[in-house]
């Protein structure tokens, strides 16, 4: 008689614990897909594709990393929006998770209500290269050169309202100098085209360029920020050339779906950011040109609306468009 009373009152009492908690026990109890929304060979894949091993152990199941490109990222991010909430269906996103908003696309999806932060990871600085055949030795030398030149020089960056293009797009109003932006889907085509002369200039992340910098193949011509970067120490920062800015970081992370069950949102953070500080990872991201982050999902859920307000501004009042 006890037995039977007994084995109902635990059935109800793991009901009133809720899913979240039981889902902590099992969770994960197969491979996790992290959907990387860009073209394989950029820095946001190759983040990504550097993190999840390490992840992927400390959680207990591969974290498999699949590319959808499209969209600025839209397409990639929405099909995780979309997804059951249940922690196997992730996203690693780049900086297109605030600026999507911030350029008053039309989205399928909220980043602020349809999505779950998960956990900021890395940023890097952005960094200004050209074909060596453009006859300038720093960025003050390519200001001054474009406005020599009889029609708008092209340039390109990591796509149409990536951090590169938005960025760039505010120095050429408050410098009042016309570009034209060639635009990619993705940095991996722009700097291929670059090294191959096809398109004078680039902006994007340090990574994957900075490597081509090194090689010789691309000439860097300025660090966006305070500091030089120990990956490319000879490459001044704008400061130095004075042109006073703020320092310019895309920032990189990982979101799910909205809803996911508590339990299973704190077991993927909590494994993230175990990852992220282990000194074999942190070294391996340092030498790439990555700084590492590991906060909560408040914190990055705080970031992502900041970008959003900050960059709805500098689009308002620099007049930027993106097709």
């Amino acid at each position: 008689m006890k037995a039977r009373l007994f084995y109902p009152l635990i059935a109800s009492a793991l009901a009133l614990l809720g899913p979240g908690a039981q889902a902590q026990d099992s969770f994960p109890d197969r491979p996790v897909k992290l959907v990387v929304p860009v073209a394989a060979g950029g820095g946001v894949d190759t983040a990504f594709r550097t993190i999840a091993p390490y992840w992927g152990e400390l959680l207990g199941q591969p974290v498999v990393v699949e590319n959808r490109p499209g969209a600025g990222q839209v397409i990639g991010i929405d099909a995780v929006a979309k997804s059951k909430p249940d922690g196997y269906t992730l996203a690693g996103v780049g900086v297109p998770i605030a600026f999507n908003t911030a350029l008053g696309k039309k989205l399928p999806y909220d980043p602020l209500k349809d999505l779950s932060a998960v956990a900021e990871v890395v940023t890097q600085p952005l960094l200004v290269v050209s074909h060596p055949s453009v006859p300038v030795k720093n960025f003050k030398e390519l200001l001054d050169w474009a406005r020599k030149q009889p029609a708008p020089v092209a340039y390109t960056s990591g796509g149409p309202g990536s951090y590169g293009h938005l960025w760039f797009e505010m120095v050429a109003s408050q410098q009042r100098l016309a570009w034209q932006h060639i635009g990619y889907n993705g940095v991996a085509p722009a700097l291929r085209d670059v090294i191959g002369g096809q398109v004078p200039v680039l902006v994007d992340a340090i990574v994957p360029t900075g490597v081509q910098v090194k090689a010789g193949k691309v000439q860097g011509l300025a660090i966006v920020r305070s500091k030089r970067s120990p990956m490319l120490p000879e490459v001044p920062t704008l400061q130095e050339l004075g042109i006073q800015m703020p320092d310019a970081a895309p920032f990189y992370g990982v979101v799910g779906p909205a809803g996911m069950p508590p339990a299973v949102l704190n077991k993927l953070n909590d494994t993230l950011v175990r990852a992220l500080k282990l000194p074999a990872l942190q070294a391996k991201l340092a030498d790439m040109g990555f700084d590492t982050v590991a906060g909560s999902p408040e914190d990055y859920g705080r970031k992502i609306r900041s970008e959003i307000d900050l960059w709805t501004r500098i689009v308002r009042e620099n007049n930027i468009k993106v097709d």
